[in-house]
């Protein structure tokens, strides 16, 4: 399937800073999954100032706000056409090693609650002789359960084992928690960031997150707990890494005074 993506986030500043970068997590690549037929990024108020590759091979680049303006908007438009791999994005492609997906981080960090799930499900695979897809699948109904789909409830600091005790969050709190079981049982896991097409609701606020875990003879393996299907031809991705640290579409540090205010807006169309 062939998909037009707009999305575009406007910074208004109430006082002139005296200085604004931001990076961002706004291009997609192409793989076997995904091809990127075309794709531009487009600042009003201000200038990309460099475009490079992160660790995890992501393509990011920084923006320079223009001091003389109130406002700075970040456009990003393009096409882009995505198979459906059944949830199989495929062979590990960064330099980063794939134990290190299996190191805890502090939005994913397990305490009580995330812990005792890691422990009955060891004990579920071994009892039940479940292999890697099934014991994952099974993963990510019970995080669905242990945290109901809920804006509102958390933002982007909160962590996976805050949202298991709040018992609610979005699909950011359901990766964090995800991820961090999946590595206590010995798994590779990352966080992915990226759109979902969700048909005739075409226009968005934010973008999706989902994960994907290390199995062998298959590679990256994805799991939108969510929605409780793995990554179809309705999703693109954008990002990958440890969490959302990793892969937050714009971040920046300002130096001065005063309040900000961003409006986002992320449309999705075929093409």
């Amino acid at each position: 399937m062939q998909y037009s993506v707009c999305h575009q986030t406007v910074f208004h500043f109430d006082s002139a800073p005296q200085s604004v970068v931001q990076r961002l997590h706004l291009t997609p690549l192409s793989h076997a999954n995904q091809n990127v037929i075309e794709w531009d990024i487009k600042v009003d108020g201000g200038d990309i100032q460099l475009g490079s590759d992160d660790f995890h091979g992501n393509r990011i680049h920084l923006c320079e706000h223009d001091l003389s303006g109130p406002t700075m908007a970040v456009s990003c438009h393009g096409h882009v056409e995505v198979f459906d791999g059944n949830g199989i994005w495929g062979e590990h492609e960064s330099a980063v090693p794939l134990m290190l997906y299996q190191r805890s981080t502090p939005l994913s960090k397990a305490g009580p609650k995330l812990s005792k799930i890691a422990a009955e499900m060891s004990v579920m695979k071994k009892k039940e002789k479940m292999g890697d897809i099934e014991i994952l699948h099974a993963l990510s109904k019970r995080i669905l359960v242990c945290i109901e789909y809920k804006r509102g409830e958390t933002d982007v600091t909160t962590t996976a084992e805050k949202a298991m005790e709040i018992g609610a969050g979005v699909c950011q709190d359901h990766v964090h928690a995800f991820t961090s079981v999946a590595r206590l049982l010995g798994y590779s896991a990352r966080y992915v960031s990226g759109y979902l097409f969700m048909g005739d609701m075409s226009v968005q606020k934010a973008s999706h997150a989902w994960a994907e875990v290390y199995v062998n003879e298959l590679g990256w393996l994805g799991f939108d707990v969510s929605n409780a299907i793995s990554p179809d031809e309705r999703y693109i991705k954008l990002a990958t890494g440890f969490d959302y640290s990793d892969v937050v579409p714009l971040a920046g540090i300002r130096i001065g005074e005063g309040i900000e205010t961003l409006m986002t807006s992320i449309s999705l169309s075929l093409k």
